[in-house]
């Protein structure tokens, strides 16, 4: 047997081994895992003074619950269309900041305060929170037309019905007819823990990685670039958007519906906004509705947007579990199969953050 033959059938016979012995485990489901949620270390200490103080109203704000008109919650701007009404309500597992909790809290959303919303087929009480696109948008018979593709999010529920919503009347996007033709992609929520470190990765640090990684175990690819100053993005799901401002910015606007002042108009279905453009009933708080406020001194108070980018540039990357679910030997398993099956070629293990003007943790840090 020639030597090639050897190695592809040693690789053959691991992989066999490997997938009996996933075959043979059982899920524990949404469960607690990493300790996670907390500041950076040096935000706990209140380094630079203050630090902790705005990181604890950073997480109050990702916390709060939005409503349209702020009478009912103590957020305002919800929708006219939304995914859900707090930021933490989808980032939640295993803490404020994470990913889908174990019971999804779209259920609530789509009937809170009155609201009249059919829950799509694909949301269940206790599947993941989801986000939906349509790849492509509907002919005149209700097939995908292909050589139109969307791609846009097509948020779950509207406003209609609630008692804060007044005369705005809209419908919802057609999920069913999506599922019976296959035309619905979805995501759910990232966890954002550590996100700070990220942000404060120098480009050139980026690129000699990427360089070193290049063709190992096949991988290649290109970083996308910001459209305005050709820097690397770095967050959301296709990396799309330059800094933490930016990605807080797009997402309360598209998953709660709120204007802000990244994002300053409110946001139509991607076919209204080829066409109609929203409602003028449903365009009810004016825009845009996230805004940094002043008080009788005229000292600003930090917007929504601002303070959700505050949480998840201060919060700490979470810290693996000794015990649970298999303990530091699991984990240390893990970590070498995920090394050498070609994962940490793309998912590096280890990178070194630049200096940081924020607070020393941020800074000159690798992990």
């Amino acid at each position: 047997m020639t030597k090639q033959k050897t190695v592809l059938l040693m690789f053959t016979l691991t992989m066999l081994f490997l997938a009996g012995t996933a075959l043979a485990q059982t899920d524990p489901g949404v469960r607690a895992g990493a300790a996670a949620g907390g500041p950076l270390a040096s935000v706990a200490a209140n380094n630079p003074a203050g630090s902790l103080a705005f990181f604890n109203q950073a997480l109050d704000t990702f916390k709060e619950i939005d409503s349209v008109s702020g009478t009912i919650e103590a957020g305002s701007g919800l929708g006219p269309r939304f995914n859900s009404r707090s930021c933490a309500f989808c980032h939640a597992q295993p803490a404020v900041g994470g990913t889908s909790p174990a019971t999804n809290p779209q259920i609530t959303d789509a009937s809170a305060d009155g609201a009249r919303n059919t829950i799509p087929s694909f949301i269940s009480a206790t599947g993941p929170v989801r986000e939906a696109r349509f790849p492509f948008f509907f002919d005149a018979f209700g097939n995908p037309d292909t050589t139109r593709p969307n791609g846009g999010v097509e948020d779950l529920f509207t406003i209609t019905g609630r008692t804060d919503a007044g005369a705005c009347n809209l419908q919802q996007p057609s999920f069913a007819l999506a599922v019976a033709t296959g035309n619905v992609i979805f995501r759910i929520p990232t966890p954002t823990f550590g996100a700070g470190l990220i942000e404060n990765i120098d480009e050139t640090t980026l690129l000699n990685n990427a360089a070193s990684n290049s063709g190992a175990f096949g991988t290649s690819g290109s970083f996308n670039r910001n459209g305005n100053d050709g820097t690397i993005t770095r967050f959301g799901w296709k990396a799309q958007n330059k800094s933490l401002v930016i990605f807080a910015g797009e997402a309360y606007n598209v998953e709660q519906g709120v204007s802000n002042e990244v994002f300053g108009q409110e946001r139509p279905l991607p076919g209204e906004g080829q066409t109609t453009g929203l409602p003028a009933n449903c365009k009810i708080n004016g825009t845009p509705e996230d805004i940094t406020h002043f008080n009788a001194n005229n000292l600003g108070t930090s917007s929504d947007v601002v303070n959700f980018a505050i949480f998840m540039r201060m919060t700490a990357a979470p810290t693996p579990s000794a015990t649970a679910p298999g303990g530091s030997a699991s984990i240390g398993r893990g970590r070498s199969l995920f090394s050498a099956i070609g994962c940490a070629a793309c998912h590096t293990p280890s990178l070194t953050t630049a200096a940081s003007s924020i607070t020393p943790s941020l800074g000159k840090l690798t992990g």
